[in-house]
């Protein structure tokens, strides 16, 4: 894969969350240091009512009922605050439990365009078909830089298509990422002329380049016959060896 495009999805700041406990302990001290006053408020009100001072009485009590207001209020914040967390965790579990749904989706496509690529090769016996189908879900199951890939909803599962079919040296049709394609222009099911051989699956063959050039069969989805380079994405109009210095 490019590794410009293998990048895992963003994860909360550690410094963020540890503000954020520390802010809430915070915040537990001030309701106990608050509780405290009251409780100290009521204590002297008592105290000066039993000796009859009805004057400090009416102060500690005018006090007592400051702090009271002042505790009903950090607990309500305190309560709205926890219902707050709630909220935010719960959205946060639905999205990434939407996030690993819509993965796994994207992971079957995938799954499901390399193996129909992989029963399309007529040189392939079934074993073979069954082992290399086995070693592309190996591959998109364990492999973490195609699960990054796969994680970003705006990644090109073309190019991991291409990438995996490269890799298993088959032809790929990315027209099977399409969940309504029947496979009715399937490339597979055509019959070939006698002596007509199909074109070159990939190009070069060798070398730290090799497979980096594909050749599309035209399809009703992918309306395109000619070469794909896997590195850009770009469909090439003429044959890849054509593009290199002095290649005409």
């Amino acid at each position: 894969m490019k590794k410009a495009h293998s990048v895992s999805t963003p994860q909360p700041a550690a410094p963020a969350s540890a503000d954020a406990e520390q802010a809430a302990r915070m915040f537990d001290r001030l309701a106990e240091m608050a509780m405290e006053q009251a409780e100290a408020m009521h204590r002297a009100t008592m105290a000066a009512v039993k000796a009859d001072d009805a004057a400090k009485a009416k102060e500690f009590g005018l006090a007592f009922e400051r702090a009271g207001r002042g505790v009903s209020r950090m607990l309500a914040l305190k309560l709205h605050l926890a219902r707050k967390r709630q909220e935010m965790a719960e959205k946060a579990a639905t999205h990434a439990r939407d996030g690993a749904a819509a993965k796994e989706t994207r992971r079957h496509r995938v799954a499901r365009a390399v193996a129909c690529s992989v029963a399309a090769n007529r040189d392939l016996d079934v074993e073979s078909c069954e082992a290399q189908i086995a070693a592309m879900w190996k591959r998109l199951v364990d492999d973490p830089e195609i699960d990054a890939d796969l994680s970003l909803a705006g990644h090109s599962l073309e190019e991991i298509v291409f990438h995996l079919c490269r890799d298993l040296r088959i032809r790929p049709d990315p027209a099977w990422l399409d969940p309504e394609y029947s496979g009715a222009d399937w490339f597979g099911r055509r019959p070939r002329a006698e002596g007509d051989k199909p074109p070159a699956s990939w190009w070069p063959e060798d070398g730290p380049d090799a497979g980096r050039y594909w050749h599309l069969e035209e399809s009703d989805k992918i309306p395109v016959r000619g070469w794909y380079d896997i590195e850009t994405g770009e469909r090439l109009d003429r044959a890849p060896w054509l593009l290199k210095p002095g290649g005409g």
